[in-house]
């Protein structure tokens, strides 16, 4: 990413997925951005939003600047000049249209780009412009570098510190590790069950941060790394006490009818999460520290019930039972009581 400076404090971003539009929601900056690569992962954010006073997105009005094909419209993301882009050039380079002239060009007659693909292990191949290797970075250096660009650095620290609280106080509650869930995350398509380890992602990844943080035992690690196909047979032999479905805040009926149908079925009944129940809706790997608080809570909750209580459902969560204040949040957004 480098070092980045601006003349004035930014008016507009583009975004990519949902992490910096979260960091945005935190710092009460939504309304400087003017549009994203892709909405989706919004569409999941905006239940937890929902929970907020202070935080409103409607992930429909949101201009989308991919293709169809995934490639990026690079006439428009021109038109926009945004004061900063909040895309990995590397990720443009690798995956669009754009290579290091272009970003080059762009920087010079548009503005900088001000991120770094920190969600998961890079892919094979990845590009290294200007300088080399870089490093993954944390959420919550994302977060102090966001708000320094927006110079809300109080409300960044204020967020930064109530999400370390947070999972703070879960993961200094954990029972021991033989106490602790065989887990899987992914999802089942067409008969094919597609799987994602966590255990082995680069230590300051943020995307599946909640899942290590709370000491899941990854179900899948044994069986490959990255991305695992599985069918009936071999999700059988992983068998995991609890499945996470990555993504199930997009369509959380269909996870379960999903359910459903597996408990009718003479092979899938037969695993153990569908057997118990332990088969959830799961988040967003794109969580900035807002997502990232309610993910946390809503995970330790699916894995250890004991301890934290049953896990009720998007928003039914009893006030009484919650792992946080969802007031502390607003106040954050609105710049109340900040040092």
């Amino acid at each position: 990413m480098g070092e980045v400076e601006f003349s004035s404090v930014p008016e507009t971003f583009v975004g990519r997925f949902g992490f910096v539009v979260d960091i945005a929601a935190a710092l009460d900056e939504l309304d400087s951005l003017v549009a994203m690569y892709s909405n989706y992962s919004v569409f999941g954010h905006s239940h937890f939003y929902d929970e907020l006073e202070t935080v409103s997105i409607d992930p429909t009005e949101i201009e989308e600047l991919h293709t169809d094909d995934w490639d990026i419209r690079l006439e428009r993301l021109y038109e926009l000049t945004p004061d900063f882009t909040a895309i990995d050039p590397n990720y443009l380079i690798h995956y669009t249209q754009f290579d290091e002239n272009e970003v080059d060009q762009f920087i010079n007659r548009i503005g900088p780009f001000l991120h770094n693909e920190s969600q998961s292990e890079r892919a094979d191949g990845w590009p290294t412009w200007p300088d080399g290797d870089y490093p993954y970075l944390t959420l919550a250096e994302f977060t102090r570098i966001y708000g320094e660009a927006f110079q809300k650095t109080a409300r960044a620290e204020a967020i930064r510190e109530l999400n370390e609280e947070v999972r703070e106080t879960v993961t200094d509650r954990l029972p021991p590790e033989s106490e602790r869930p065989t887990v899987a995350v992914g999802s089942l398509h067409n008969g094919t069950w597609h799987l994602d380890t966590f255990a082995d992602a680069p230590e300051n990844t943020y995307g599946e941060m909640h899942y290590r943080e709370l000491g899941a035992r990854d179900a899948v690690a044994e069986h490959g790394s990255g991305r695992v196909q599985a069918e009936m047979e071999l999700m059988l032999e992983i068998d995991p006490d609890v499945f996470v479905w990555r993504h199930g805040l997009f369509d959380p009926e269909g996870v379960v009818e999903t359910l459903e149908e597996l408990e009718d079925d003479t092979l899938g009944s037969q695993l153990s999460c569908v057997d118990s129940g332990r088969f959830f809706i799961g988040g967003s790997p794109d969580q900035g520290p807002i997502v990232n608080t309610f993910q946390t809570e809503m995970l330790a909750k699916q894995l250890y019930p004991d301890e934290f209580g049953e896990y009720s459902g998007l928003g039914e969560i009893p006030t009484d039972e919650q792992l946080f204040d969802r007031g502390r949040i607003d106040e954050i957004v609105r710049g109340e009581e900040l040092a």
